[in-house]
């Protein structure tokens, strides 16, 4: 029986695909509230830490400054967020959740809600593939860093 060989090109469309899958669910599971996953992972953080700054947001959704500047932007236009002086360091700012934010955040990312319904079902997946899964993402991850002939970045 003749193996079949995987390229990087496979391994790449292999990706793809799965972000396509997840990209479709959060378009349809958000797309009557007017917001992109980006501003929900926005929300959903916030639910959580209750205020942050623009480049803690930035560095855990892994986006630029400017970029996450211009979320924040879109969520403070919808009322979802708002942007205000640190307490401790009136130089700073930081951003919050609304009333409003909150509401939409539990109504599309929420315990109960659909969508967090519907990624429940990765969790079908035996524990051991899913840690070999992530395993297996970090190893692309470390190689993808790894410069010809040196250590990591």
């Amino acid at each position: 029986m003749e193996e079949t060989k995987i390229n990087v090109q496979d391994v790449i469309h292999s990706f793809r695909k799965v972000a396509w899958a997840f990209d479709q669910l959060f378009r349809e599971e958000t797309k009557d509230h007017h917001i992109t996953f980006v501003q929900l992972s926005v929300l959903n953080i916030l639910s959580k830490k209750r205020q942050m700054g623009l480049n803690e947001l930035s560095q855990s959704l892994l986006l630029s400054n400017s970029t996450m500047s211009g979320v924040i932007d879109r969520l403070v236009a919808a009322g979802l967020v708002i942007r205000q002086r640190a307490a401790e360091d009136r130089r700073n700012i930081v951003i919050k959740l609304t009333k409003k934010g909150k509401e939409v955040q539990e109504e599309v990312f929420g315990e109960h809600s659909p969508l967090k319904k519907k990624l429940a079902h990765v969790l079908d997946i035996p524990a051991e593939d899913l840690k070999h899964l992530l395993y297996t993402h970090d190893l692309i991850i470390e190689k993808l860093h790894k410069k010809e002939g040196s250590e990591l970045i």
